[in-house]
């Protein structure tokens, strides 16, 4: 029995690169708990700035999806991660530097994005993030 279930493991790499592997998609989770009043101004920088600047970089924009029963969390916001779980071993990938750049330039500058990042700090009692992806 022991050798059986030794060769089903040895066989089982050769099985597996026999067939390429399936595409995964990788995405960022974060769950959004709003200052008293915020979730308006919260929006309108999504919909004004964040939006056009994932379009401008050529991005899929963020899917939002308003929390309904959990008392600790406004909002979930869904970001597909563009070239995946590399994104974890670069500092600057080359999307995030693209999304900045549209952001900076559909914000008016740098220091324009300075005090719109304050702002938008400041709109959130507490946030949660996590990574998911898919499996093929």
């Amino acid at each position: 029995m022991a050798a059986s279930a030794a060769l089903a493991l040895l066989a089982t790499p050769a099985m597996a690169q026999d067939e390429p592997e399936e595409a995964r998609t990788t995405y960022q989770v974060t769950m959004f708990n709003f200052a008293d009043g915020a979730d308006d101004r919260w929006m309108e920088i999504m919909t004004n700035h964040i939006v056009p600047a994932q379009q401008a970089a050529g991005q899929t924009p963020d899917v939002i999806h308003w929390v309904m029963t959990n008392p600790d969390y406004d909002i979930i916001l869904v970001s597909e991660m563009e070239g995946g779980m590399a994104n974890f071993d670069s500092h600057a990938s080359p999307s995030r530097a693209a999304f900045m750049t549209a952001l900076t330039a559909n914000v008016g500058g740098e220091a324009a994005l300075e005090s719109l990042t304050t702002e938008w700090n400041a709109l959130t009692k507490d946030e949660v993030t996590f990574y998911t992806h898919t499996h093929p």
